[in-house]
């Protein structure tokens, strides 16, 4: 099992990950501040090479900023003495290309940093929910569904990891040139300055109004989604029933509707979000007018000098203008992937903070008995009124079979449940070697038991790399003797590159069943438990597979199964009944003893 201890260290929350990596977050910004405040400088180097044609000393230019920018193109002389004007205006465009360019190579870099620090938070995000995840009781598992983890691990990390990326790229840089543009439009020309002051508030008005309804719906979206990822869960695991049954019209009218309604949703939110470009256009065109008409005067009646200036102010305005809708115009994807983020966090910090309800203690024991269920009750919703085990009370020594029989749903499987920590007793004590399992090591307590479950599980890769997570130390010879043993060999001999597909459905089911037996024999576990797994073989191969296991004397074992046959060899056998024991001893005994086993035992034995 991967714990916090075994691995590197993990990120607890998403805040952690924005903390490792602050001086990603804040130089990526810094950066894009510099490439806007060069943007900012080039409409006035515009302005200053006008004014400079018509002014040809820079000292008597009006304007402040246009002066020293002029003073400053001259610093680098005449590049052609006859032709002044020419000269100015190349040498004007060699410093904005420089700016330019230097602006690009801070770009470059901003981008990398953005890039790079956005993958890694999802990385770490994505292995934090991921090791959560697998550490999760069932009963952990169940309270969120399955299909709210996939979400999260997969579409809340991206989102996430996309804030991170539109926040070190634009969220500093849009804001920043908004403000610098005001401020440039003031000093160039109050008038200006005052009509672009007016039409920003409205513009964050309609961000406002905007975002703010599409962060409540985008919640309600990603809702939507954790359906549809339960349903195609559900479905495609499920597709032979669904085959089998003739039901794929009705799966497919079910899935349509959850598609549907997701985009619905989605479309709502689209339309909403597309208001804003129209919106933030009309009001830049009538901001457009209205600087020629607060200039309309100068333009038509003013001299020679003082129409090439309010001209070149004009144009510098204008590409300011521009600057300003082009970041307004930016500003609502990165808000709205931003606040997606911050739903995203907010939903993946609700799994990496829920406190598990199986909690690793840290004893360790030694004792001959094994096991011991000692008035133990359980209810899988906490509700006293329904249990699904109730007053089990047995014991088991080393090296003994227990085995546990019973009807569907008698609650064989939750006792496994229970010895293996995948959920805890509702009341009484379950005690491993002579200690209370609750208070026990979890980890070590999971490398003492192999457990076959009753659904075999085969992951894609190899059976090679099958075993080796039961055993990463295994040999050749380890995994040759285990799939002897399980009497798995004769079908897969050339072990090392036999290839497992997903889910392993290039095996039977009985062929899958002897090879978790394989598995779990190949870990060498004190106790090993086979929960209903050999329910697909054949009667001879179940026979052999339990005259080996009876070979291996210090290994405890308890196997659970509704054949009699399975079990009849077992030193001890409890029978359960709607989650109580109704019958206790060997083979003979609960014969003698026990009406219910003995019905059991001829209808499968007896009558042939």
């Amino acid at each position: 099992m991967c714990t916090y201890g075994t691995m590197r260290i993990v990120i607890k929350r998403v805040g952690d990950s924005y903390k490792k990596h602050l001086i990603a977050m804040t130089l990526g910004p810094l950066l894009k501040l510099i490439e806007a405040f060069f943007d900012l400088l080039i409409p006035l180097f515009m302005k200053a090479i006008i004014d400079l044609n018509q002014y040809s000393d820079p000292e008597s230019i009006p304007n402040i900023f246009s002066k020293r920018l002029a003073e400053f193109i001259r610093l680098f002389d005449t590049w052609f003495p006859s032709k002044q004007s020419l000269s100015d205006a190349i040498v004007g465009a060699v410093i904005i290309l420089v700016m330019g360019i230097v602006g690009y190579v801070i770009t470059m870099v901003a981008q990398y940093i953005a890039a790079r620090t956005a993958t890694n938070v999802g990385s770490e995000i994505r292995e934090a929910l991921f090791n959560k995840i697998i550490n999760l009781s069932k009963k952990d598992r169940s309270h969120f569904g399955s299909g709210r983890l996939q979400t999260t691990l997969n579409s809340d990390t991206y989102q996430v990891q996309q804030g991170v990326l539109f926040f070190v790229r634009l969220v500093a840089r849009a804001p920043f040139v908004i403000l610098g543009a005001l401020v440039f439009s003031f000093i160039l020309d109050w008038k200006i300055g005052i009509a672009f002051t007016i039409i920003v508030p409205i513009i964050w008005l309609v961000f406002f109004i905007v975002l703010r309804k599409s962060g409540r719906q985008y919640v309600s979206i990603q809702s939507s989604l954790d359906d549809i990822s339960t349903k195609s869960t559900d479905d495609i695991n499920g597709a032979r029933v669904i085959r089998a049954f003739n039901n794929q019209e009705n799966e497919n009218k079910s899935f349509e509707q959850l598609t549907t309604t997701y985009e619905t949703k989605s479309i709502k939110v689209h339309k909403l979000n597309s208001l804003i470009n129209p919106v933030v256009f009309a009001i830049t065109a009538v901001i457009t007018i209205a600087i020629i008409f607060l200039c309309r005067e100068t333009l038509l009646n003013g001299d020679e000098g003082e129409k090439v200036i309010i001209s070149s102010t004009i144009i510098a305005e204008m590409a300011y203008l521009a600057q300003i809708f082009f970041a307004v115009c930016q500003l609502p994807p990165v808000l709205l992937d931003i606040i997606k983020a911050g739903v995203s966090r907010k939903r993946i910090n609700e799994v990496l903070d829920y406190q598990t309800s199986v909690i690793s203690g840290d004893q360790i024991g030694d004792s001959n008995t094994i096991l011991e269920f000692k008035n133990v009750y359980f209810s899988f919703n906490g509700n006293n009124n329904h249990y699904a085990l109730k007053d089990i009370n047995f014991k088991v020594e080393k090296g003994q079979t227990l085995g546990i029989i019973g009807g569907t749903g008698s609650g064989k499987s939750t006792v496994i449940n229970l010895i293996e920590r995948f959920y805890d007793t509702t009341q009484g004590d379950v005690i491993y070697k002579g200690i209370n399992i609750k208070n026990y090591d979890l980890t070590i307590l999971r490398d003492e038991i192999g457990l076959v479950n009753q659904k075999s599980s085969l992951f894609k890769g190899t059976i090679k790399s099958n075993f080796l997570m039961a055993n990463p130390n295994a040999s050749d010879e380890d995994i040759t003797d285990a799939l002897k043993k399980a009497e798995a060999y004769e079908f897969v001999s050339k072990y090392e590159n036999y290839i497992v597909n997903e889910g392993g459905n290039n095996f039977s089911g009985g062929q899958k069943q002897r090879l978790c037996i394989a598995r779990g024999l190949i870990k060498n576990p004190e106790v090993l438990i086979l929960d209903d797994s050999t329910s697909a073989l054949d009667l001879l191969t179940d026979k052999k597979i339990r005259t080996t296991l009876s070979s291996l004397k210090d290994m405890t074992k308890i196997i659970v199964s509704q054949r009699v046959a399975t079990i009849a060899d077992a030193d001890l056998i409890i029978l359960l009944d709607r989650g109580q024991i109704v019958g206790v001893g060997n083979h003979q005994q609960l014969l003698n003893s026990c009406q219910i086993y003995k019905e059991i035992y001829e209808s499968q034995i007896k009558k042939g």
